[in-house]
């Protein structure tokens, strides 16, 4: 008898992600539209529910368990309670792949390999060979993705319009918008590419606008035109097609307005060429800025050169705040950035803005001058963009809590983070803070570190555990698959046959899109299972980051245990979860990566910092080695971790701050804000303390890395953040 729809869906679900197809059996209808049971590396088919996030209501020590430590088997984990019962979704049609049998994957990385070096016609020639249609829908997008130029807009849109779900369409719309602006089409065929979504290039904004006059809607036209000159940093072949197609509609206020975004965006040349056409006192004080910014030997020159009249501008009390902060005056600075009013910090400069203060705050700190650093802090307009609000809004409950001894203050301050929240790092830090102002405010703050605590995996979430004592530290993953969008199983299978022809370099952009987009937890499970089987760590953090920054239980792929290869740590090393910590920030798993400083491979190993380690340890060095040979790089910063380790006399904070900023800042830092390794010192306002953003957050991120890692990679659940920040005290 012939199979069912369902059926045939599940065995080919099954089939990407490498599992039997009898394994399917005759599941009734609901659950086979609704379930993909996982199946454990034996192959016996498991029973349990997908393993929700940590609950809404308050935790107690008691209820705080992982659904299951990294090595035990998945049938082994704390069953999860019974979920309600679901409505089965309305049947949809699956993607007729699906029931295809397997594809030449040598036919399919031959045409790839075609596409990626611009050869549209030889592609076209290699795919015509291939029947399968998922295959040649992945190799179109390929030709889309790399030979766009030769294959017109027709071609592009019709793959869009066919597959409104496949992944990274905005890349798609972008190749389509770049096609029809080239081929100069009529107007009718813009306005009806733009009717369900705006242009996302300049160029498209351009023909769309066009049309709109054709049609008589200038208007419309002009505003879009406006606000694309005034907001967008494009470069100066686009801004002379704008002014070339456009030159009524652009004024010298508009010329204005795109000088100060440029100059706030750091684009010195073309903030002056803006300023050329905003006038003579426009250029005066775009050179002022940019000689500021790029710390020319004649910056103050240039900020005398200002008019008066303008002095009080915000670009211009920008400058001057920037100027005098890096001239060690930061009461002078403060007193420049007080002056800008906040209704004049537009919402695209904010971030710009933020960086500004922040610095001055810090500086006003060190100074002990806490009064004016909070004034400082808490100055950000209220429409600022949510990460930039959130920011500020801790910083000036920081100072005013741990500066001023006003916890109500800075209570209401960490309540405004909450607000702006959109991910559990950011929660976990409000609720985190929120305790600690109730604490100092002698009221009940239990509550508050509950809410934190939910969010096991973060930095803030691990302190407020500690809070609680509670000892253990959860890993959520998804112990069953559900499936409620198959019309994705198209792009998955696609993702799979990637990764079968070794073509990981083209799967990855597809899964970082599927990422995103994708929701339920087990389908976000089941593109996981595509890298993880294939050891491509970088890929499954990649799916794992992007689940667990919207609270998805996807912790185990966030964590990946395969992203270093097995190496022997000697018997006086570092434990292997910091290692796997340091890598995971350092380089997020990708051996062959080189950072613009010069850092190698997994540990991001400076050159002359792993010869001394090499010789130090006896292993040798070899350049070459530090991106082509993963093990030997993860053995090299294992070693350097363990030198360091040593040195900072085993205090972990020193050791992962020396690891990024060097030892030279942190001699620093212990001078200025006092040593962690004393008992005197508060450890958690010892991070904070530190100046550079980039390495507090390091620290941070490191920190709960090791947490997670040692449940991922040891047979306990166990969270010893509290021991780790003062580890060394004396």
């Amino acid at each position: 008898m012939a199979r069912s729809r369902t059926a045939r869906l599940l065995a080919a679900l099954f089939a990407c992600a490498a599992l039997p197809a009898s394994s399917v059996g005759t599941r009734s209808a609901d659950e086979a539209r609704l379930l993909l049971a996982r199946v454990d590396a034996e192959g016996a088919l498991l029973t349990g529910t997908v393993a929700p996030p940590d609950p809404t209501p308050a935790i107690t020590p008691a209820a705080v368990t992982a659904t299951a430590p990294a090595t035990e088997t998945a049938a082994s984990a704390p069953a999860a309670a019974e979920p309600a019962p679901a409505e089965a979704p309305a049947a949809r049609t699956p993607d007729p792949v699906v029931a295809k049998p397997a594809v030449d994957l040598g036919a399919v990385k031959a045409a790839l390999d075609l596409y990626r070096k611009g050869d549209r016609a030889g592609g076209d020639a290699a795919a015509a060979a291939i029947e399968d249609p998922t295959a040649r829908k992945l190799l179109e997008w390929t030709a889309i993705r790399f030979a766009s130029r030769d294959l017109g807009f027709a071609r592009i849109d019709a793959f869009i319009q066919a597959n409104p779900d496949w992944p990274t369409q905005k890349l798609m719309r972008r190749r389509a918008e770049e096609a029809l602006v080239a081929a100069k089409l009529a107007s009718k065929t813009v306005r009806a590419f733009f009717r369900s979504q705006p242009p996302v290039t300049a160029g498209g904004k351009i023909a769309l606008a066009k049309a709109l006059i054709e049609d008589g809607k200038g208007v419309e036209a002009a505003g879009m035109v406006r606000a694309a000159w005034r907001t967008e940093a494009f470069g100066p072949e686009m801004e002379s097609r704008f002014l070339e197609a456009f030159p009524e509609l652009i004024d010298q206020a508009d010329h204005r307005a795109r000088m100060e975004m440029l100059l706030f965006n750091e684009d010195w040349s073309d903030a002056l060429r803006a300023a050329n056409k905003a006038g003579p006192e426009a250029v005066k004080l775009a050179k002022a800025v940019a000689a500021v910014g790029r710390s020319a030997s004649n910056a103050a020159q240039a900020l005398d050169d200002v008019p008066k009249e303008l002095r009080k501008d915000p670009a211009y009390l920008f400058a001057q705040a920037r100027s005098l902060r890096r001239q060690d005056k930061p009461v002078e600075a403060a007193k420049a950035l007080v002056a800008v009013p906040r209704d004049a910090v537009r919402p695209g400069d904010a971030d710009a803005w933020w960086t500004e203060r922040r610095l001055v705050a810090r500086k006003l700190l060190d100074a002990n001058e806490p009064k004016l650093a909070y004034e400082v802090a808490a100055g950000m307009p209220a429409d600022a963009p949510a990460q930039v609000r959130a920011d500020a809004e801790f910083h000036a409950g920081w100072i005013a809590l741990r500066f001023l001894n006003q916890p109500g203050a800075a209570e209401k301050h960490f309540a405004e983070i909450a607000k702006a929240a959109s991910t559990p790092m950011t929660s976990s830090r409000a609720a985190y803070w929120q305790g600690r102002a109730a604490e100092a405010a002698g009221r009940p703050a239990e509550e508050y570190y509950r809410r934190a605590a939910q969010h096991g995996i973060t930095y803030y979430g691990q302190l407020a555990r500690a809070k609680l004592a509670i000892a253990d530290l959860p890993v959520r993953r998804v112990l069953q698959t559900t499936i409620t969008l198959p019309d994705q199983v198209g792009a998955l299978r696609a993702v799979r046959m990637l990764y079968d022809a070794d073509a990981a370099e083209f799967a990855r952009p597809l899964v970082a899109d599927l990422a995103q987009t994708l929701t339920d937890p087990g389908e976000l499970d089941l593109l996981a299972r595509i890298p993880a089987e294939k050891n491509d760590a970088r890929a499954l953090l990649t799916i794992g980051k992007a689940a667990t920054q919207r609270g998805l239980p996807l912790d185990d792929a966030a964590f990946p245990t395969i992203g270093i290869p097995a190496i022997e740590l000697g018997a006086n090393a570092v434990e292997k979860p910091l290692v796997f910590a340091i890598a995971r920030q350092e380089s997020a798993f990708d051996p062959k990566v080189v950072s613009s400083a010069g850092a190698r491979g997994l540990m991001q190993l400076m050159p002359a910092t792993a010869k001394q380690t090499a010789q130090r340890s006896g292993l040798g060095y070899d350049a070459d080695k530090l991106t082509a040979d993963p093990a030997y790089n993860a053995r090299l910063g294992a070693a350097h971790l363990t030198d360091l380790v040593g040195d900072w006399k085993g205090s972990y904070i020193l050791t992962i701050a020396a690891y990024n900023a060097g030892g030279g800042n942190v001699k620093k830092w212990i001078e200025a804000y006092g040593d962690p390794r004393s008992s005197a010192v508060d450890p958690v306002d010892w991070v904070e303390r530190i100046p550079f953003t980039e390495t507090r957050n390091y620290v941070q991120r490191v920190m709960e890395n090791l947490q997670v890692y040692r449940t991922r990679l040891t047979e306990r659940s166990a969270l010893l953040i509290g021991e780790d920040l003062k580890r060394g005290v004396r």
